[in-house]
């Protein structure tokens, strides 16, 4: 990956799904002060491990994350119909700047001439906030089996552990 381009500082980190379950595809969206945005997409599962990831840090910061209440957050930003940044995440790292109390997460795109990598850093705080946040858009989701955890769809689901052989609990 090559050196990542500074984002700069941000006024909002969010993640957001687009669509509806089942069909959703997922994005990080972030606004610098200087009024650039991105919107960078990725896998359900990256979203998930990058919060992860995040939990982990604030737990080993001693900062609690709480429950994201969309009454309690930030007012969003409008974000322009085209973000300055916009592409699909080919690679995705987190890193920690513990002097600037600080989480930084780092994209670049998944095929070359679509961007430049970049690096967006935020205060632990928001990244608690970003985490809850993450949580919530996740679970908005289809539920999952209670026998196979794989997510069932309103019209149906084959559940592999009701294929006969598997014994019933």
């Amino acid at each position: 990956m090559a050196d990542p381009e500074p984002f700069g500082p941000v006024i909002f980190v969010g993640a957001e799904a687009v669509g509806i379950p089942g069909q959703r595809r997922f994005r990080l969206k972030a606004m610098a002060e200087d009024g650039r945005s991105a919107m960078l997409w990725l896998e359900k599962e990256q979203l998930i491990a990058l919060g992860d990831a995040i939990e982990t840090v604030l737990n080993d910061e001693g900062i609690e994350v709480p429950p994201w209440r969309p009454d309690d957050a930030e007012p969003e930003p409008v974000f322009p119909l085209k973000a300055d940044i916009d592409y699909r995440l080919g690679q995705l790292s987190m890193g920690v700047d513990r002097e600037r109390r600080e989480i930084v997460v780092i994209g670049a795109p998944g095929n070359e001439g679509e961007g430049q990598a970049i690096s967006i850093s935020f205060a632990y705080e928001r990244g608690a906030e970003l985490r809850s946040h993450i949580t919530t858009v996740v679970a908005a989701g289809r539920p999952p089996c209670p026998l196979c955890t794989g997510p069932m769809d309103p019209s149906g689901h084959v559940c592999p552990k009701r294929n006969g052989h598997h014994a019933q609990n």
